[in-house]
């Protein structure tokens, strides 16, 4: 087996695990963001989102194309790649764990944070629905209100202090 193939899935994995990190600190700056309901900011930030996952499913591709040529399928996970190291290349053995533990230890974080995104996300929603009922509640017109003798009460202040109904 050409021992090129897992210097090019070296190469490969540490720019995922680059773009991985880069997308942790976007989904951390994006919850500040919304923390502090800095809307303006947000949909530049959910841009660089978008380009940075485009990114991460060229770099997918990539390596599904090597794993392809490594172990004969696209969905081979790191455990083959190292088990195929082992066989063909032990100098990357150690290189393929040490890249394994940073993707086990950034996706976790990433999930949370992406998480934790959404859920303010649904607050932030509750709070602005509960804020648009408001101002329409206070510009709505006023319809007649009917008071205990099936007279309106227009809410009027009369001179008197005491209103009584006959």
């Amino acid at each position: 087996m050409d021992k090129t193939l897992f210097e090019d899935l070296i190469k490969v994995l540490d720019k995922e695990i680059a773009a991985y990190t880069r997308l942790k600190d976007l989904f951390a700056e994006k919850r500040e963001m919304l923390k502090k309901a800095k809307s303006d900011d947000l949909g530049v930030l959910d841009n660089k989102i978008i380009e940075l996952n485009n990114n991460i499913i060229k770099l997918n591709k990539s390596r599904q194309e090597i794993a392809v040529k490594i172990a004969g399928k696209e969905d081979a996970n790191m455990s083959e790649f190292i088990e195929f190291s082992e066989k063909e290349a032990p100098e990357f053995t150690e290189g393929l764990k040490e890249r394994k533990v940073k993707i086990c230890n950034i996706i976790p974080e990433i999930t949370l944070l992406n998480n934790q995104n959404v859920e303010l996300l649904k607050h932030g929603i509750i709070i602005t629905n509960k804020m648009l009922e408001t101002i329409i509640d206070a510009f709505a017109p006023q319809g007649s209100y009917y008071n205990g003798a099936g007279k309106t009460d227009t809410h009027d202040m009369d001179m008197w202090t005491i209103n009584e109904e006959i």
